[in-house]
């Protein structure tokens, strides 16, 4: 993909989110975990998915890769410390329009298993402090027509350069184990995985860190 432009966008269009929602929809469809964030639901997946977008844009970094006028993949960023500076009424308000949406049931499940479990395990796999202390890795999307073209290494690129350069580290988490592959073949080690247990059926969860 000669023709594929990566560039950092700080200030996001609506048309460039409204597109980077419909392609998070698009390639997280028959994901397990999104079945199982949404309550079972997946009628409220794309404002799941809006508030991941605009989480990233507003409090992180967004890289988008455009072949000409269409959104091929992105990825949001939160750099060191940037997560738990977030405030939190704020946080809340992005993430209304999903959480107004979601039921009961998957409001518990959030709060009581899968977000506790979730924060555990990464510490387990990268230390308390790992996933703060160093860049990680949001959010990565490639449109599913436009998956193993290589999308995923030119976004991934410039912004590991530029955090090597500081000497910082970069972690992150998946749920697809096509993934896996992806990113062992970006420079990753894989750091854990697991099963996570949900009323909705269980999705995995793989841990990913990569030194500076």
């Amino acid at each position: 993909m000669s023709d594929l432009t990566v560039q950092r966008v700080f200030e996001a269009s609506e048309e460039l989110i409204e597109d980077a929602v419909q392609l998070t929809v698009d390639a997280m469809a028959g994901d397990a975990a999104m079945y199982a964030f949404c309550g079972g639901d997946m009628s409220i997946h794309p404002h799941l998915a809006r508030a991941m977008v605009i989480e990233g844009i507003r409090w992180g970094e967004l890289w988008t890769a455009m072949e000409g006028d269409e959104l091929v993949g992105y990825m949001t960023w939160f750099p060191p410390h940037t997560e738990l500076a977030i405030p939190k009424e704020e946080r809340a308000a992005v993430n209304a329009p999903f959480l107004n949406r979601l039921s009961e049931e998957g409001k518990a499940y959030t709060k009581n298993a899968m977000g506790p479990e979730f924060t555990s395990f990464v510490a387990r796999c990268i230390g308390d402090t790992g996933k703060h202390d160093g860049w990680w890795l949001r959010v990565a999307m490639v449109r599913p027509g436009k998956q193993g073209q290589g999308v995923a290494r030119k976004l991934f690129e410039p912004v590991r350069r530029k955090i090597a350069e500081r000497g910082e580290h970069i972690a992150l988490s998946t749920t697809s184990h096509r993934n896996v592959a992806i990113y062992k073949r970006l420079g990753f080690g894989l750091r854990g995985f697991r099963m996570m247990p949900c009323q909705w059926g269980d999705w995995a969860l793989y841990v990913f860190y990569q030194k500076p």
